[in-house]
């Protein structure tokens, strides 16, 4: 469990206009007790990662925090993680994300941080 809202930056180059883009991230708690960090994190970003993991999926403080960041008029990009996993069950956590953001199932990304897997050589 994150017990404080960890910061790093990275350097994203965009496929679209080839343009470099310093990125901020947060990495909030993610158990639900943690509501009043979330949100303040949340005031101070632009976009917000909606991260799921594959094998879990859906949990009670992925939704608050989504209501947060909706609410907030964030971006919401969502990603699936641990998808390298015997146990991932993808259709099921696409598809929950899905019902969650109404963002298409095909948009929402397939990721491990374990293999690399859906991340790409887009980061500098």
């Amino acid at each position: 469990i994150t017990v404080k809202a960890q910061t790093c930056s990275m350097v994203f180059r965009s496929a679209v206009d080839g343009e470099n883009y310093l990125m901020n991230l947060i990495d909030t708690p993610g158990h639900v007790d943690f509501c009043y960090e979330v949100s303040r994190s949340l005031q101070a970003c632009q976009g917000a990662v909606l991260l799921v993991d594959a094998v879990q999926g859906v949990q009670a403080q992925t939704v608050s925090t989504f209501h947060q960041a909706f609410d907030a008029d964030l971006e919401v990009l969502c990603a699936l993680s641990k998808v390298d996993l015997e146990h991932a069950q993808r259709e099921e956590g696409k598809a929950q994300l899905s019902s969650l953001t109404g963002v298409p199932t095909e948009e929402v990304l397939e990721v491990s941080g374990r293999t690399g897997q859906g991340v790409g050589g887009r980061f500098l």
